[in-house]
C-alpha cells in the first residue's frame, strides 16, 4: 500500500501539523494515519518521503517531521474495547475508536443519500471530521471542494479517478479537484474525512 498524497498540502495546514498546533481533527487524522502505517511500514519512510514531496518551494523547518517521528516512536496503541455499530471498525487506532464511540452515543450515523452514511465526530475547533460509510459499489455524487479535505481510507477500498485507495492510504483534495469516489465492489468502505469547508455538489450530480 502506498500513501497517496496527490495534492500539495496548503502552507497553513502543514505549518499546524509540524508545529503541533493542529486542531484536534487534524491531530486525529495524522495520529490515525501514522498508527495505521506503522503496522506495515515500521520505519515511516514512505510517509516521511510523501511529506517531503508535498513541499513545493517552501523550505522545511528544522522540526518539519517532528510529528511524524513522534508518532513512529509511539507505535501502535492498545485498542480500546468499545461496542460500535459496525464491528469492522473495531481494529482501528484507539483514539479514533473512542471518537467514533462518542459520536455514536451523540449525533449517531446519518443517511446522506442512498448507500452513503456519515458520522460527524465531536471534536472542538473549526475543522470538521467525519466518518463516511459507502456501500459496496456505490459512488458518492461528483463534487468539488470549497476548501481542503484530507481523506484516510480506514476499511475497504475506493477509487476516484485519481487513484485507488485501501486501508492506510491518504489523499488530499482542494478546490481544484472534482471527483467521484466509488467504493469497491467487494464490501463497504469507511473513510475518515477532515475538511476546513464543505463540498460543492451540482444538483444534476445527485441523480447520476
Amino acid at each position: 500500500m502506498n500513501i497517496k498524497l496527490n495534492q500539495p498540502m496548503d502552507e497553513e495546514t502543514h505549518a499546524a501539523l509540524v508545529s503541533g498546533r493542529a486542531e484536534p481533527a487534524l491531530g486525529l487524522f495524522v495520529d490515525s494515519l501514522m498508527e495505521m502505517r506503522v503496522i506495515s511500514d515500521p520505519a515511516g519512510e514512505t510517509f516521511a518521503g510523501a511529506m517531503l514531496e508535498c513541499e513545493d518551494s517552501t523550505e522545511l523547518s528544522p522540526h518539519a517531521l517532528d510529528m511524524v517521528f513522534a508518532a513512529i516512536e509511539r507505535g501502535p496503541q492498545a485498542t480500546t474495547e468499545r461496542s460500535l455499530r459496525y464491528p469492522e471498525l473495531s481494529g482501528l487506532p484507539a483514539a479514533l475508536i473512542d471518537a467514533i464511540a462518542t459520536a455514536e452515543r451523540g449525533r449517531g450515523w446519518k443517511s446522506a443519500t442512498r448507500g452513503i452514511s456519515q458520522l460527524q465526530l465531536d471534536l472542538p475547533g473549526r475543522t470538521r471530521a467525519e466518518i463516511i460509510r459507502i456501500e459496496a459499489g456505490t459512488a458518492v455524487p461528483r463534487h468539488s471542494h470549497k476548501g481542503q479535505e484530507l481523506s484516510l481510507c480506514l476499511v475497504g477500498g475506493y477509487s476516484d479517478g485519481r487513484g485507488a485507495y485501501g486501508p492506510g492510504d491518504a489523499s488530499i483534495a482542494d478546490p481544484s479537484v472534482r471527483h467521484q469516489p466509488k467504493a469497491d465492489d467487494d464490501g463497504a468502505c469507511f473513510v475518515l474525512a477532515v475538511s476546513d469547508a464543505g463540498l460543492k455538489i451540482a444538483i444534476r450530480d445527485w441523480f447520476r
